[in-house]
């Protein structure tokens, strides 16, 4: 059984790797945390299994576990995240398992071992909580950005800029617009957000974690 761990905390990279090899398990350690060179580590390995940190070097890794499986590698996360909608997105991407970082390493080794021969971690009931988690949170997601799907491009274009710090006069000038239809634009966005100043929409955009073309 092949394994390639993939994590950017050289002192948990080194202490599992070799704590596995100890347990008779061929572990490489990847060079590199870029996609790029992360894949084609796996090409050139071929691993059995690729243990893949969530977060490397403050990117999410959560791009990469479909790749893998495509070249025929499953995918089981090593993370100190807890929150468990990005776990369930873990799972959902084609991850056949996530282990904590903050379980105690013996308990941690036993469940890489487990995963290393190919057993399954995740019970069905798991992966139902799971899968009810990230469909809640998907859920709440959209009822929060319901206001600003009625925002015309232009409108959420001018509300980027208001929260960039930008007045109407600002807009206007780097928009090449006339004052008059940037504050009519502005009206408009107020009107849809259903609030009475600019502050508010700016507000209410940064609560709702909005962004351009959401």
């Amino acid at each position: 059984m092949s394994v390639l761990l993939v994590d950017d905390h050289e002192l948990v990279a080194e202490t599992l790797a070799v704590s596995l090899r100890a347990a008779g398990i061929d572990v490489v350690r990847c060079g590199s945390i870029l996609q790029d060179a992360v894949l084609a580590s796996i090409e050139e390995y071929r691993p059995h299994l690729v243990l893949l940190d969530l977060d490397l070097g403050g990117r999410t890794a959560l791009p990469l576990i479909g790749p893998a499986i495509e070249r025929g590698s499953r995918v089981v996360m090593l993370t100190g995240e807890t929150d468990v909608v990005r776990l369930a997105e873990c799972v959902e991407a084609g991850a056949s398992g996530v282990l904590s970082k903050a379980v105690p390493f013996d308990s941690l080794l036993d469940d890489l071992q487990r995963a290393a021969r190919g057993e399954e971690l995740l019970s069905d009931r798991q992966r139902d909580e799971l899968s009810t988690a990230l469909r809640s949170a998907r859920s709440e997601q959209e009822r929060r950005l319901a206001p600003f799907v009625a925002l015309t491009a232009k409108e959420q274009a001018v509300l980027a800029a208001l929260i960039e710090g930008s007045s109407a006069e600002q807009i206007a000038r780097q928009t090449f617009v006339s004052l008059s239809t940037v504050r009519s634009q502005i009206a408009a966005v107020l009107s849809k957000l259903g609030v009475n100043s600019q502050l508010s929409a700016v507000a209410a955009a940064r609560a709702a974690d909005w962004h351009p073309n959401d």
